[in-house]
């Protein structure tokens, strides 16, 4: 079975976003929109007006997803901290953002016995302890050697592989 479809020029063709008429217009500034929703998302950063409260700390946002996201902030059992003070973040890019402002000249996750600096904690944990401690739970079960962290037992272990392959 073949389809049969209406000769091209029968066709109409399809608008998108870009095609509609920009319709909505700004009375505080001359940008003009073609939804009326995305005209009212823009009046409230003239007028100030933010409709949306947090529930849990009244927090007002204008715009709803903007509401959405700080909502994470309570909702989140893993937040991300800032060191210096305390305040919370939903995003690891976030908490960047406000150290390298709200805290300038200081480092984020800072070993505190070589002073090498990490991105995430989780590295600085993994430095932490594979560098600084003697505790090393993961034994090669091949040859004995131990290490602090998982991943160096694993890249470890490869080496055995390839000395297997070669024999």
């Amino acid at each position: 079975m073949s389809k049969e479809f209406p000769p091209k020029d029968d066709i109409k063709p399809h608008n998108s976003s870009r095609d509609h008429a920009r319709r909505y217009a700004c009375k505080y500034c001359d940008k003009t929109f073609s939804y009326s929703w995305r005209l009212t998302s823009h009046i409230r950063t003239h007028t100030g007006e933010k409709p949306y409260k947090c529930t849990v700390c009244n927090k007002c946002c204008s715009i709803s997803s903007n509401l959405t996201s700080h909502m994470r902030i309570h909702n989140r059992k893993t937040l991300h901290k800032c060191t210096k003070c305390s305040e919370c973040f939903v995003s690891h890019f976030r908490l960047e953002e406000h150290f390298s402002s709200a805290h300038p000249g200081k480092k984020l996750n800072k070993c505190t016995q070589c002073d090498k600096c990490f991105s995430w904690p989780s590295d600085l944990r993994r430095h932490f302890s594979s560098v600084h401690t003697d505790d090393k739970p993961y034994k090669c079960t091949e040859c004995g050697r131990c290490f602090a962290v998982t991943s160096n037992l694993k890249r470890h272990l490869r080496l055995h592989d390839k000395v297997i392959l070669l024999r």
